[in-house]
């Protein structure tokens, strides 16, 4: 995928409802209502010279960079990294654009993909099980298997639903995470991977809520915010994006479920959700150091070995 096709993907995104508060991208008076309402989750924008759009009937204006971080990415550094993408092509954006026609063949692929999933998420419902969506963006280490396992116990389906899109540098890849949780599938009966074109954003609480908004248009009635949900640099508390969305869980119907992550306890010896055990010994393993193991073709005590065996010589 080439850098700027996120935008292709977000224009069908926007055009096929799976956007909540947005019918184009946004404009200047639309920001303005997002920085006043978290629960709107990230507004989608449109940077100028993107080679999918015509943008001669549009209308041109300017972020403010430090307002938008503060607002958005709730911090001042306009380093980090959720700043360093969203502004990848400068401050100058634009609304009311046209596809342009060469690129129709690609536009009705990624509204066909999000037809499709919404469709399926539908059969499920229409036999009655209760299902829960979950965003992950790595490779899943036994901490992350500690959830799926929670999960799984009050529900009859855990759908594994990454987002597929452009990534920050050291993130797993699409093709890696196609591997991952397809392993995790047959690992587990109860699990079911189904991928979401869309983008990464990095803006931690507030994504998680953007996060729920897409998940609720997909027709998901419980999503799941994990610790540091779409965070990265250590820049969010622990447990922040689970606590805003139930601050503005009157404002979705979807309905949040938490936890306080996965671990592994050095007493039972085993991997918990932290306060399932009696025990403070927890170890937290760290996705960091999983991604670095496989790089180096190393293993990871924490992981599943043919899961890792699978990625090395994938």
């Amino acid at each position: 995928m080439s850098d700027d096709e996120e935008y292709l993907i977000s224009y069908c995104n926007i055009k096929s409802g799976l956007i909540k508060y947005q019918k184009d991208f946004a404009n200047k008076n639309i920001i303005e209502k997002f920085y006043q309402n978290p629960y709107m989750g990230f507004p989608i924008c449109l940077p100028v010279g993107i080679k999918y759009f015509d943008y001669k009937n549009s209308i041109f204006f300017k972020i403010d960079n430090k307002k938008f971080s503060k607002k958005i990415f709730n911090t001042d550094n306009l380093d980090y990294v959720g700043n360093s993408k969203f502004f990848r092509y400068g401050n100058i954006f634009a609304s009311n654009v046209l596809l342009k026609k060469k690129y129709i063949e690609k536009y009705k692929f990624y509204i066909k993909n999000f037809i499709l999933k919404k469709k399926k998420i539908g059969q499920f419902k229409k036999k009655n099980k209760k299902i829960c969506s979950m965003q992950i963006r790595n490779a899943p280490h036994f901490g992350h298997e500690a959830i799926f396992k929670f999960l799984i116990k009050r529900f009859d389906i855990l759908v594994l639903n990454p987002i597929f899109g452009i990534k920050k540098k050291n993130d797993f890849n699409n093709k890696i995470i196609s591997l991952s949780l397809k392993f995790m599938e047959k690992k587990y009966p109860k699990i079911i991977f189904l991928p979401l074109w869309s983008s990464f954003h990095y803006a931690g609480p507030r994504e998680a809520l953007h996060h729920m908004n897409l998940r609720e248009k997909l027709n998901f009635d419980f999503f799941y915010i994990g610790r540091d949900h779409a965070g990265a640099q250590n820049i969010y508390k622990v447990d922040a994006a689970s606590k805003l969305s139930k601050i503005y869980k009157d404002k979705f119907i979807i309905k949040s479920i938490t936890s306080r992550g996965g671990y592994y306890c050095k007493k039972c010896k085993d991997y918990v959700i932290k306060g399932t055990c009696r025990h403070n010994d927890l170890l937290n393993i760290s996705g960091t150091e999983f991604r670095l193991s496989l790089k180096n073709n190393k293993k990871y005590v924490h992981a599943d070995k043919k899961l890792q065996n699978l990625i090395i010589n994938g």
